[in-house]
C-alpha cells in the first residue's frame, strides 16, 4: 500500500524538463534531448528599449513552449531551470557589475488570478544563484492592455506611464538588472529601465529567458 502511494506521489510531483515536459532525474534542470537543442552562444549585446539585454534562447520551438507553459499553464516550478540559463548569460556578459536584481511588475489583480508573477519568480531564483539581492523596485500603478495582443507600435504607448519606482533610496547610484520572461520589442523592459533611471539608478541592464 505504501509503495503504491509513493508511486502516485512520484508521478505527480517528479521533476520535469521545462522544455518538453519529460520526467528527469531529481535535481536535473532539463533532459538530455533538449540539452542538445541549446544554442552554442547566448543572445548577447542586444539592445531592447534602449538598454542592453541578454537572453539564452530565441522565442521559438521548445524554448517558446517552456516560457508559455511557465507563464500561462501553472508551471511555476520551471523557474529554477529557466533562471539557471539566464544566469549563465548574466555572468558572462555583466560579470560582477550587478548590485541589485529587480523584475517587471504585474497588477495585483492579474497576479492573484495567475497565482504568481513569472518575472518575479525568475528574479528571485537568479538572486539565489548569483548571490545578488533581489528587491521589488517597481509597481504597476495603472491598468493597461496585454502586450502580446498589440502591434509593435501600440506596445510602446501601452506601457508609457504605467510603472512607478518604489523605495528609490535602495537603487540610487546602483547598477540594476531588470528581469522579464520574454524580450521581443523591448517596450516593457525599456519603460521599466527608464523609470528606474529617473529614480536614480546609475546603470540599467536587462535579462530574459527568450528574445527575438
Amino acid at each position: 500500500m505504501i509503495k503504491i502511494f509513493e508511486l502516485i506521489i512520484s508521478a505527480f510531483f517528479c521533476d520535469r524538463c521545462p522544455y518538453c515536459g519529460r520526467t528527469v532525474p531529481s535535481g536535473k534542470l532539463y533532459c538530455k534531448n533538449c540539452g542538445t537543442l541549446f544554442p552554442k552562444e547566448y543572445r548577447k549585446n542586444r539592445v531592447v528599449g534602449g538598454y542592453r539585454c541578454v537572453a539564452p534562447f530565441r522565442y521559438e520551438g521548445v524554448f517558446r513552449k517552456a516560457v508559455n507553459n511557465f507563464k500561462f499553464y501553472s508551471r511555476p516550478e520551471y523557474d529554477k531551470g529557466l533562471a539557471a540559463q539566464i544566469c549563465k548569460c548574466v555572468k558572462a556578459e555583466y560579470g560582477d557589475e550587478i548590485d541589485l536584481i529587480t523584475f517587471v511588475p504585474m497588477r495585483r489583480a492579474k497576479q492573484i488570478k495567475r497565482g504568481y508573477n513569472q518575472a518575479e519568480l525568475l528574479a528571485r531564483q537568479m538572486s539565489k544563484i548569483l548571490s545578488i539581492p533581489c528587491r521589488r523596485q517597481l509597481i504597476q500603478h495603472k491598468k493597461n492592455k496585454t502586450q502580446h495582443e498589440l502591434s509593435s507600435l501600440e506596445r510602446k504607448a501601452n506601457v508609457k506611464g504605467v510603472y512607478k519606482a518604489v523605495e528609490t533610496e535602495r537603487i540610487k547610484g546602483k547598477t540594476v538588472l531588470v528581469v522579464d520572461d520574454i524580450s521581443t520589442t523591448g517596450c516593457t523592459l525599456g519603460e521599466c529601465c527608464k523609470v528606474l533611471e529617473k529614480a536614480g539608478a546609475k546603470k540599467l541592464y536587462c535579462a530574459s529567458v527568450c528574445g527575438r
